[in-house]
């Protein structure tokens, strides 16, 4: 039993921002004593970091980015896995020993195990052929663990999941979360940065409007799909310093992907409600013309309340965008020539892990103090994460990177319709949203690369594919409960015998 403390153990001793070792050691026992007791808290303790630990330190420090929960401190460098991956691997080891003591299977893979398997067969065929053709081990590994943690997350959701309000506590998760940094933000932005924007690139990390957008995304299908008031009112409650946040942050991907990911919930709602089709497509009008409106009126503005606008049309009109962002799209432009380069270099296997692409077109140098990448990752991993893996993978690689997301969309598809309960009718829509949301701004911001988000698609995923067999358990269980005599009915019973 002390071995089974020893991973998250290691995981929190570094997690110590100003304590002693040993508040961060008692952090650990009992961090690793809920999980042995309860294995699926160690999925929700895994969720909350997702949504409240940065990756790396922040350039304003806010505190939860210098918990080493993505990374270790300096002292502690150099491990082949990070906190956040003992975590899971401890959580997913408790819940395999949970299983057998109960006699039944070690773990489920449910229906997306083998288009993972798929693709995590092509990424080792990727490894062997890069590190055999030159590639640096240290930054195969770097590269290949978010695409690890994808399928550990997934594994995680789908077996630890098992009840109805474990679900209804994963959106809590969410909605709490995105306040939390959404206050963290207002905090930069008003406290540190004074209201001044000036020079500012972002001010929290990439990811974090990601997390914002889907606030935005699960409010509307609150509004359009199903009201379930208490977590409607939290978002809503919450969404003032999300608005401010995702403002303030400046990422221009995660607009566009906010309008991909309403317009396929729209169209889930179209077909799921058709006695809504009218006011659907009245709204859809409406909204189209008050949004093509705002993006004109404020498309050249200055402030804060034209950012939106201004990102909207920087990334259809680049040439109408201002300096900054003309050179980001100058840079990603080049970036992507020199992908498909590499690719028609190596049109089989691709270029393979663990080493840099090439660059017929020179990419300007771009400060990085990520010593991990000998100094800069973006020679490894691009901006664009789906060309990314299309030149480390070539052809065969990248069909089964598509054949997953696929797959997700696809069955949540078929999950979506085929669910009665409003509620879980609703996640399901959610996660095929997201995944759309998800490869939208993997094409232009390293989306596949962050840990957190591919960890929290990956539990997306698994808690997607659950949700047909809890609501059977539900149908069961009521079932049985009407089945069940009243005391009336059992006493009259009794009588009769007697």
């Amino acid at each position: 039993m002390l071995g089974l403390t020893v991973l998250p153990l290691l995981m929190l001793a570094g997690a110590s921002l100003g304590f002693s070792i040993v508040v961060a050691l008692l952090a650990a026992c009992t961090a690793g004593l809920l999980i042995m007791r309860w294995p699926v808290s160690g999925l929700f303790l895994c969720l909350a970091c997702v949504l409240l630990i940065e990756q790396n330190p922040l350039q304003f420090h806010i505190g939860t980015d210098q918990l080493n929960i993505f990374y270790w401190p300096p002292n502690m460098a150099g491990m082949i896995e990070r906190p956040i991956g003992f975590l899971m691997l401890f959580t997913l080891f408790v819940s395999i020993c949970h299983r057998l003591a109960k006699r039944r299977p070690a773990l489920e893979g449910g229906p997306l195990f083998w288009p993972f398997i798929l693709f995590l067969v092509c990424v080792a065929i990727g490894v062997l052929h890069g590190l055999t053709t030159g590639g640096d081990l240290k930054i195969t590994v770097l590269e290949v663990r978010p695409l690890w943690y994808l399928f550990l997350s997934y594994l995680l959701a789908y077996n630890l999941i098992s009840q109805l309000r474990h679900v209804r506590l994963f959106l809590w998760f969410a909605i709490f979360g995105a306040g939390f940094k959404g206050l963290q933000g207002c905090y930069i932005y008003f406290f540190v940065l004074h209201g001044d924007l000036t020079n500012q690139n972002e001010i929290m990390s990439h990811e974090e409007s990601f997390f914002f957008i889907s606030i935005l995304l699960l409010i509307i299908l609150f509004c359009l799909l199903y009201s379930y008031r208490p977590q409607l009112y939290a978002a809503l409650a919450v969404l003032p310093v999300v608005l401010i946040a995702l403002v303030a942050n400046k990422r221009r991907a995660d607009y566009i992907a906010l309008i991909v990911g309403v317009l396929v919930a729209w169209v889930f709602v179209f077909y799921l409600k058709p006695q809504l089709r009218k006011p659907l497509l009245a709204g859809l009008a409406i909204c189209t013309l008050l949004g093509v409106g705002y993006v004109l009126a404020f498309a050249h503005g200055t402030g804060s309340l034209a950012e939106p606008a201004r990102a909207i049309v920087s990334v259809i009109d680049p040439s109408a965008s201002d300096t900054r962002d003309q050179a980001s799209n100058a840079y990603r432009n080049a970036e992507n020539y020199d992908l498909k380069y590499t690719v028609q270099q190596n049109p089989l296997l691709g270029l393979g892990f663990g080493k840099q692409f090439l660059q017929p077109e020179p990419l300007p140098v771009l400060a990085s103090d990520n010593p991990d990448f000998g100094g800069n990752p973006y020679l490894y991993v691009p901006h664009n994460t789906i060309y990314w893996i299309w030149m480390r993978l070539g052809p065969i690689g990248y069909i089964a990177l598509w054949f997953l997301l696929g797959s997700l969309i696809v069955r949540g598809g078929l999950i979506a319709r085929q669910l009665q309960d409003p509620y879980l009718r609703l996640i399901a829509v959610y996660v095929i949203a997201i995944t759309f949301m998800e490869v939208m701004v993997a094409y232009a911001d390293y989306q596949l690369f962050f840990y957190r988000n591919v960890i929290y698609l990956g539990l997306l995923a698994g808690l997607l594919m659950r949700l047909p067999a809890l609501e059977r358990g539900r149908s069961m269980q009521q079932a049985a409960q009407k089945s069940m005599p009243t005391a009336p009915q059992a006493r009259a019973v009794l009588s009769e015998v007697s």
